[in-house]
C-alpha cells in the first residue's frame, strides 16, 4: 500500500489505465481494475476520516430524503443495500402518500453511501430499460442488480477496512465497533418500527445480477460531503 495521497493517486491513475485497455490481457485487466477500485474506496475511507472531528466520529448522524418519480421502491431497495453494505441503517416511511429515505449512520459511511447512490441509480435504470420486460420482471431485474451490487460493496469494504486497521493509518476512526449507536439511533427515533419483506414474481434476476457485477461502484473523483447528515441529539 502506498504511503502517501499522491503515491495512491498515481498507483490508481496507473491501475486504471491498465484496466482501460493498457494490457493486452483481459485477466490482467481485470486485477488491475479490481485493484483500482479498493484503492480508491481506501483513499476516500481515509480523507472522510481525516474530516472527522473526533465528536463527529463518535455520533451517528441521519439523512432523510424524498423520494419521488418513477420505481420508488426499486431505487429505495438499491439504496438500502448500498447504505447497508456501509453499515449504516435505512428506513423507508410513507407519510401522507410520500415515500420518504431515512439512513442512520457514521459520518464517512453515510458519506460514501450517498456519494454511490447518486452514481448506481442511473446505472440501474438504463441497464433496467436496456434489460426490457414486464414490470414484474423489471423489478425482479432491480433486485438482482442491488443484491450483487451489496455483495461487492461489502466485500471490498470489509477487506481496506481490515488493510486499514492493520496499518494504523487515520482510516481508524471508521473502524471502531458501532453498530449498537446506529441500532440506539433508529430505535430512538422509530421504536415501533417494523420490517416488511418485498416479494418478486418476475423473472430477471441472473439479469441484473450480471449488471450489478459490471456497475461502476468506485468512489474516487466524486464529491463527497464531509457531513452526510445532521449530528443526532443524544
Amino acid at each position: 500500500m502506498p504511503k502517501s495521497p499522491d503515491e495512491t493517486l498515481a498507483l490508481i491513475r496507473t491501475l486504471l489505465a491498465i484496466a482501460d485497455g493498457g494490457s493486452p490481457h483481459q485477466p490482467e485487466r481485470e486485477l488491475a481494475r479490481v485493484r483500482a477500485e479498493k484503492l480508491m474506496l481506501r483513499h476516500s475511507i481515509d480523507e472522510a476520516a481525516a474530516r472527522m472531528t473526533s465528536e463527529s466520529a463518535r455520533q451517528p448522524v441521519r439523512t432523510q430524503v424524498h423520494v419521488t418519480g418513477s420505481w420508488v421502491a426499486d431505487r429505495i431497495e438499491l439504496r438500502n443495500a448500498v447504505y447497508r453494505a456501509f453499515g449504516c441503517r435505512p428506513v423507508r416511511l410513507r407519510r401522507d402518500g410520500v415515500t420518504e429515505f431515512v439512513a442512520f449512520g457514521f459520518a464517512s459511511d453515510m458519506s460514501m453511501a450517498a456519494v454511490l447512490v447518486a452514481s448506481l441509480e442511473p446505472q440501474l435504470l438504463a441497464e433496467m430499460y436496456r434489460h426490457g420486460g414486464a414490470v414484474s420482471d423489471k423489478r425482479t431485474f432491480a433486485a438482482g442488480f442491488a443484491a450483487t451490487v451489496a455483495d461487492r460493496l461489502r466485500q471490498f469494504y470489509a477487506e481496506v477496512l481490515v488493510v486499514a486497521e492493520t496499518e494504523g493509518t487515520s482510516s481508524a476512526l471508521v473502524l471502531a465497533a458501532r453498530d449498537s449507536d446506529v441500532d440506539t439511533a433508529v430505535a430512538d427515533a422509530f421504536p415501533d418500527l417494523r420490517r416488511t419483506t418485498r416479494r418478486l414474481s418476475g423473472r430477471g434476476w441472473a439479469a441484473g445480477a450480471a449488471a450489478g457485477a459490471r456497475a461502476d461502484i468506485a468512489v474516487s473523483e466524486r464529491t463527497m460531503s464531509a457531513s452526510g447528515g445532521r449530528a443526532l441529539e443524544r
